[in-house]
């Protein structure tokens, strides 16, 4: 039978309409690695090594003559097991912070309440095995706040009697010296961070004069040489609460992060400036009614009244009085723009903001005695307690409510942002849910809500999205998740176009054969098509 042109038309429109979400985001599962696990077992933190693998890192419980044991268990990329090794630390010590290296990873314990206390610095040869030490001695009242490896150098950052302060500790020397200018009072050190060419970036805020506010930003040699420092000056109603730079993965230097008005708690918009010696460049202030997508989750009523109210605000020169809690984590250099990755959430009412009661055993406890943000995008730096996992949190709740993607220019202009609602993500910890993968003009956008990848794929040029909903692959057919954790477990950029999802199942398989009911610790490797 012949059919007509009509009808041949309309099956290749639904062909390629019902094949189009193939076509706009593959997501794949193409391993998993399972481990059983007690309820009285300490969990994991989950570091990654990018093309190493992903290493494991927990407390063993156990003690022998004033030592603790640490286990470490090294992943291949296709989550098999690479080796595994215990540590044996100072009981006092507790892990506080890490760093990779291609071949070596860097693991820094230190005791929480001795502040004198040398830090242990162990390196693993991530082929052999091998582990090499070294005892950090600072000979300070020193309160870290940042860990960072700049070869053949280790940088620490923190505060002494409340006043910024950095220390460069050299392996091969085992010495560890002061670098001068940092001691100021009423100033805090927001950023620390190595540049791809072992220089390093520190940023700080000064806030000794309340007429005359600025941001200062400084790059230092691995030997702490200073070679270059600009000063930028902050308006008077404007209040910085989180910086992060960019790493010179190109030439051009980039500081993003959020701001609101003084005094407050909570975040007007985000803002951008461009590190430049030669000319002064001002901040570029976003109110979140300016941006694209921020308010698409609210009624259409009530965003259209946001960003009404927003630019009458600019207009008349005064700040938005519309405000959200939120964080950025995540940084990137692309070719052609920055991207940004922050997150707003709800914390409960009863939940005190200074860090230093460390309320939140978040990953990025920065020390600051003047304000209760912490910068994000920091993965090398963790409480003492922390883990990634229920241990030793609260029981405050935090709630994670939207993620948003933004593109900033050299120049520091805003180029796009695309939002994402986070559907009912509860944790006592403020950290990092979501992570996205950019790869030409295509976005996409992961988080995990107990056993499922939730998010979008957004054609960036062509304003077309699509729903992500998939389903945690388990390790049989046969299994069936009986309970999952819901308050542990995230997804993180892991390499290219490569992610991981983590946490805790309960697991059921009754087939003949089947492993039964079991309790496992489970990581599944995500690729991207």
């Amino acid at each position: 039978m012949i059919k007509s042109p009509t009808f041949v038309k309309l099956i290749i429109t639904c062909f390629f309409v019902s094949g189009y979400s193939v076509l706009l985001a593959q997501i794949l599962q193409p391993y998993r690695y399972e481990k059983d696990h007690k309820s009285s077992d300490e969990d994991y933190t989950i570091i990654s090594l990018r093309e190493d693998g992903l290493a494991l890192v927990r407390d063993k419980n156990k003690y022998k003559s004033g030592i603790k044991s640490w286990e470490l268990i090294l992943l291949d990329t296709a989550l098999q097991e690479k080796n595994t090794l215990d540590l044996d630390v100072d009981q006092r010590k507790n892990l506080t912070g890490f760093e990779h290296t291609t071949g070596t990873l860097y693991l820094l314990f230190k005791a929480g309440d001795n502040l004198r206390s040398p830090l242990d610095l162990v390196a693993v040869e991530l082929e052999s095995g091998e582990t090499i030490r070294h005892e950090i001695k600072t000979e300070l009242n020193f309160q870290l706040s940042h860990f960072i490896k700049v070869d053949p150098n280790f940088v620490l950052g923190g505060y002494v009697n409340s006043e910024p302060t950095v220390l460069i500790y050299n392996t091969q020397h085992d010495n560890t010296k002061v670098l001068p200018g940092f001691f100021q009072k009423q100033t805090e050190l927001v950023d620390l961070r190595p540049n791809q060419n072992q220089t390093f970036n520190a940023i700080l805020i000064d806030r000794s004069d309340r007429d005359q506010r600025k941001l200062l930003f400084r790059t230092f040699d691995a030997s702490g040489k200073e070679l270059l420092q600009v000063s930028t000056p902050i308006e008077d109603r404007y209040l910085l609460q989180t910086s992060i730079s960019s790493t010179l993965i190109h030439d051009d230097l980039l500081v993003l992060g959020t701001w609101g008005s003084r005094n407050a708690s909570q975040s007007n918009g985000f803002y951008s400036l461009i590190i430049d010696p030669y000319n002064d460049k001002s901040i570029k202030y976003t109110a979140f009614g300016e941006l694209n997508s921020y308010l698409e989750e609210l009624s259409p009523k009530r965003a259209k009244k946001i960003k009404e109210k927003t630019q009458s605000a600019i207009n008349q020169k005064r700040i938005p009085d519309f405000v959200n809690y939120v964080m950025p984590y995540r940084m990137e250099e692309r070719e052609h723009y920055f991207v940004l990755l922050a997150e707003a959430y709800i914390p409960s009412s009863t939940i005190n903001r200074y860090p230093n009661t460390n309320l939140y055993n978040t990953p990025h406890p920065y020390y600051s005695p003047f304000w209760g943000y912490y910068p994000g995008t920091y993965n090398r730096l963790f409480n003492p307690n922390y883990s990634n996992g229920p241990a030793g949190r609260t029981n405050d709740e935090i709630k994670s409510v939207q993620a948003v993607i933004m593109a900033y220019s050299p120049k520091g202009a805003l180029v796009w942002d695309y939002s994402l609602k986070l559907e009912d993500i509860r944790s006592s910890t403020l950290e990092q849910t979501c992570d996205y993968y950019v790869d030409g003009n295509k976005l996409t956008i992961l988080y995990k809500k107990e056993s499922e990848l939730k998010g979008k794929t957004v054609i960036l040029d062509e304003n077309q999205s699509e729903e992500i909903v998939q389903k945690i692959k388990l390790k049989n057919d046969s299994d069936e998740v009986r309970f999952e954790n819901k308050a542990w477990g995230y997804v993180r950029s892991w390499y290219g176009n490569n992610f991981y999802v983590w946490g805790h199942q309960n697991l059921s398989n009754k087939q003949k054969g089947g492993e039964g009911n079991r309790q496992v610790f489970y990581i599944n490797k995500i690729t991207i098509h």
